[in-house]
Protein backbone atom coordinates (compact mmCIF):
# COMPACT_ATOMS: atom_id res chain seq x y z
CA UNK A 1 0.00 0.00 0.00
CA UNK A 2 2.77 2.43 0.98
CA UNK A 3 4.65 1.70 -2.26
CA UNK A 4 1.59 2.38 -4.39
CA UNK A 5 0.85 5.55 -2.46
CA UNK A 6 4.46 6.64 -2.74
CA UNK A 7 4.46 6.23 -6.53
CA UNK A 8 1.20 8.15 -6.90
CA UNK A 9 2.41 10.99 -4.69
CA UNK A 10 5.71 11.27 -6.56
CA UNK A 11 3.82 11.39 -9.84
CA UNK A 12 1.58 14.20 -8.56
CA UNK A 13 4.48 16.14 -7.09
CA UNK A 14 6.44 15.99 -10.35
CA UNK A 15 3.48 17.62 -12.11
CA UNK A 16 3.84 20.75 -9.97
CA UNK A 17 5.12 23.94 -11.56
CA UNK A 18 8.94 24.27 -11.41
CA UNK A 19 9.33 20.76 -9.91
CA UNK A 20 11.37 18.26 -11.94
CA UNK A 21 11.68 15.37 -9.48
CA UNK A 22 10.36 14.08 -6.16
CA UNK A 23 10.62 11.13 -3.80
CA UNK A 24 8.52 9.97 -0.85
CA UNK A 25 9.82 7.55 1.81
CA UNK A 26 7.55 5.57 4.17
CA UNK A 27 8.61 3.35 7.05
CA UNK A 28 7.31 -0.20 7.61
CA UNK A 29 4.32 1.13 9.57
CA UNK A 30 3.28 3.36 6.67
CA UNK A 31 4.41 6.58 8.34
CA UNK A 32 6.09 9.26 6.24
CA UNK A 33 9.83 9.43 6.82
CA UNK A 34 10.64 12.20 4.35
CA UNK A 35 9.40 13.95 1.21
CA UNK A 36 12.05 15.36 -1.09
CA UNK A 37 11.08 17.86 -3.77
CA UNK A 38 13.58 19.02 -6.39
CA UNK A 39 12.79 22.38 -8.00
CA UNK A 40 14.53 24.49 -10.63
CA UNK A 41 14.88 27.39 -8.18
CA UNK A 42 12.51 29.69 -10.08
CA UNK A 43 9.68 29.49 -7.56
CA UNK A 44 9.64 30.24 -3.83
CA UNK A 45 10.03 27.07 -1.71
CA UNK A 46 7.13 28.09 0.54
CA UNK A 47 4.75 28.09 -2.43
CA UNK A 48 5.92 24.67 -3.52
CA UNK A 49 5.64 23.31 0.01
CA UNK A 50 2.02 24.50 0.25
CA UNK A 51 1.20 22.71 -3.01
CA UNK A 52 2.91 19.54 -1.75
CA UNK A 53 0.90 19.60 1.46
CA UNK A 54 -2.35 20.02 -0.47
CA UNK A 55 -1.59 17.17 -2.88
CA UNK A 56 -0.60 14.90 0.00
CA UNK A 57 -3.85 15.64 1.83
CA UNK A 58 -5.93 14.98 -1.32
CA UNK A 59 -4.13 11.75 -2.24
CA UNK A 60 -3.34 10.24 1.18
CA UNK A 61 -6.38 11.57 3.00
CA UNK A 62 -4.54 13.16 5.92
CA UNK A 63 -2.16 16.03 6.65
CA UNK A 64 1.58 15.48 6.55
CA UNK A 65 3.95 17.16 8.99
CA UNK A 66 5.41 20.05 6.98
CA UNK A 67 8.79 19.53 8.69
CA UNK A 68 9.16 16.29 6.75
CA UNK A 69 9.04 18.14 3.42
CA UNK A 70 12.37 19.28 1.99
CA UNK A 71 12.64 21.56 -1.05
CA UNK A 72 15.95 21.25 -2.90
CA UNK A 73 16.68 23.93 -5.47
CA UNK A 74 18.74 22.78 -8.44
CA UNK A 75 19.79 25.09 -11.27
CA UNK A 76 19.61 22.81 -14.30
CA UNK A 77 20.73 25.44 -16.76
CA UNK A 78 23.95 24.74 -18.59
CA UNK A 79 26.69 26.75 -16.89
CA UNK A 80 28.24 27.52 -20.26
CA UNK A 81 25.04 29.34 -21.25
CA UNK A 82 25.21 31.39 -18.06
CA UNK A 83 28.81 32.33 -18.76
CA UNK A 84 27.90 33.38 -22.29
CA UNK A 85 25.51 35.95 -20.85
CA UNK A 86 28.07 37.33 -18.42
CA UNK A 87 29.91 40.52 -19.30
CA UNK A 88 33.65 40.32 -18.63
CA UNK A 89 35.61 43.31 -17.35
CA UNK A 90 38.82 44.07 -19.27
CA UNK A 91 40.21 47.39 -18.06
CA UNK A 92 39.46 50.95 -16.94
CA UNK A 93 41.76 53.95 -17.26
CA UNK A 94 41.89 57.71 -17.70
CA UNK A 95 43.47 59.98 -20.30
CA UNK A 96 44.44 63.60 -19.70
CA UNK A 97 43.42 65.81 -22.63
CA UNK A 98 43.79 69.44 -23.59
CA UNK A 99 42.29 72.20 -21.44
CA UNK A 100 42.38 69.95 -18.36
CA UNK A 101 39.69 67.68 -19.78
CA UNK A 102 39.79 64.11 -18.46
CA UNK A 103 38.43 61.12 -20.39
CA UNK A 104 37.58 57.93 -18.53
CA UNK A 105 37.62 54.68 -20.53
CA UNK A 106 36.10 51.28 -19.74
CA UNK A 107 36.60 48.14 -21.81
CA UNK A 108 34.30 45.13 -21.48
CA UNK A 109 33.98 41.86 -23.37
CA UNK A 110 30.74 40.13 -24.25
CA UNK A 111 30.38 37.03 -26.42
CA UNK A 112 33.87 37.55 -27.81
CA UNK A 113 33.23 41.18 -28.74
CA UNK A 114 35.29 44.00 -27.23
CA UNK A 115 33.18 46.97 -26.13
CA UNK A 116 34.86 50.31 -25.36
CA UNK A 117 33.09 53.38 -24.03
CA UNK A 118 34.34 56.64 -22.57
CA UNK A 119 33.08 59.75 -20.80
CA UNK A 120 34.98 63.02 -20.85
CA UNK A 121 34.53 66.08 -18.66
CA UNK A 122 36.37 68.73 -16.72
CA UNK A 123 37.10 67.67 -13.14
CA UNK A 124 34.78 70.42 -11.85
CA UNK A 125 31.93 69.02 -13.97
CA UNK A 126 32.15 65.37 -12.92
CA UNK A 127 34.36 63.41 -10.54
CA UNK A 128 36.55 60.78 -12.14
CA UNK A 129 34.75 58.05 -10.17
CA UNK A 130 31.46 59.00 -11.83
CA UNK A 131 33.09 59.23 -15.25
CA UNK A 132 34.25 55.62 -14.96
CA UNK A 133 30.90 54.40 -13.60
CA UNK A 134 29.06 56.17 -16.43
CA UNK A 135 31.49 54.83 -19.02
CA UNK A 136 30.85 51.32 -17.70
CA UNK A 137 27.10 51.97 -17.84
CA UNK A 138 27.38 53.21 -21.43
CA UNK A 139 29.25 50.03 -22.41
CA UNK A 140 26.61 47.86 -20.73
CA UNK A 141 23.83 49.76 -22.53
CA UNK A 142 25.34 48.70 -25.86
CA UNK A 143 24.52 45.13 -24.80
CA UNK A 144 21.23 45.86 -23.03
CA UNK A 145 20.04 48.20 -25.77
CA UNK A 146 16.45 48.35 -24.53
CA UNK A 147 17.54 49.85 -21.23
CA UNK A 148 18.95 53.14 -20.03
CA UNK A 149 21.21 53.16 -16.98
CA UNK A 150 21.64 56.09 -14.62
CA UNK A 151 24.41 56.14 -12.04
CA UNK A 152 22.95 57.38 -8.76
CA UNK A 153 25.86 57.05 -6.37
CA UNK A 154 29.46 55.87 -6.20
CA UNK A 155 30.61 55.44 -2.63
CA UNK A 156 33.44 53.94 -0.63
CA UNK A 157 32.28 52.10 2.49
CA UNK A 158 34.41 50.57 5.22
CA UNK A 159 33.29 47.08 6.20
CA UNK A 160 35.38 45.57 8.96
CA UNK A 161 38.98 45.54 7.83
CA UNK A 162 38.30 46.23 4.15
CA UNK A 163 37.09 49.13 2.03
CA UNK A 164 34.27 48.39 -0.39
CA UNK A 165 33.25 50.32 -3.50
CA UNK A 166 29.46 50.49 -3.79
CA UNK A 167 27.67 51.68 -6.93
CA UNK A 168 23.94 52.35 -6.90
CA UNK A 169 22.22 52.66 -10.26
CA UNK A 170 18.76 52.88 -11.78
CA UNK A 171 17.81 50.81 -14.83
CA UNK A 172 14.90 51.96 -17.02
CA UNK A 173 13.26 49.66 -19.57
CA UNK A 174 12.66 52.11 -22.43
CA UNK A 175 9.62 50.42 -24.06
CA UNK A 176 7.65 50.22 -20.79
CA UNK A 177 9.34 52.99 -18.78
CA UNK A 178 9.55 50.53 -15.86
CA UNK A 179 12.49 51.18 -13.58
CA UNK A 180 14.45 49.28 -10.93
CA UNK A 181 17.32 50.19 -8.64
CA UNK A 182 20.33 47.89 -8.32
CA UNK A 183 23.43 47.90 -6.16
CA UNK A 184 26.83 46.46 -7.02
CA UNK A 185 29.91 46.20 -4.85
CA UNK A 186 33.50 44.99 -4.87
CA UNK A 187 36.39 45.14 -2.43
CA UNK A 188 38.50 48.19 -3.23
CA UNK A 189 41.90 47.47 -4.70
CA UNK A 190 44.86 49.70 -5.52
CA UNK A 191 43.34 50.12 -8.98
CA UNK A 192 40.43 52.36 -7.96
CA UNK A 193 39.08 52.86 -11.49
CA UNK A 194 38.88 49.11 -12.12
CA UNK A 195 37.13 48.67 -8.77
CA UNK A 196 34.49 51.23 -9.74
CA UNK A 197 33.89 49.66 -13.15
CA UNK A 198 33.65 46.19 -11.59
CA UNK A 199 31.16 47.39 -8.96
CA UNK A 200 29.02 48.90 -11.72
CA UNK A 201 29.16 45.63 -13.62
CA UNK A 202 28.43 43.63 -10.46
CA UNK A 203 25.08 45.40 -10.09
CA UNK A 204 23.83 43.86 -13.35
CA UNK A 205 25.93 40.84 -14.30
CA UNK A 206 24.01 38.41 -12.05
CA UNK A 207 20.74 39.62 -13.58
CA UNK A 208 21.69 39.37 -17.26
CA UNK A 209 19.33 36.43 -17.87
CA UNK A 210 16.42 38.56 -16.60
CA UNK A 211 17.37 41.65 -18.60
CA UNK A 212 18.26 40.08 -21.94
Amino acid sequence: MSKTLSLELEKQFRSLKNVHNAHVDFDEQGEVIAIGIFSDGNRHPKEIKRDVEEIFRNVAGYRVNHNKISIVEQNLEDKSNIEERRIRFITAYQVQKANEVVEGFVQLEYNGQLIIESIEAHPFEMDLEYMIANAAAAAIMRILNQYSIRIDQVKEVQMGQVDVIVVTLTVIHRPSSAGSMFVGSVIKTKDLLSSIAKATLDALNRRMDQLM
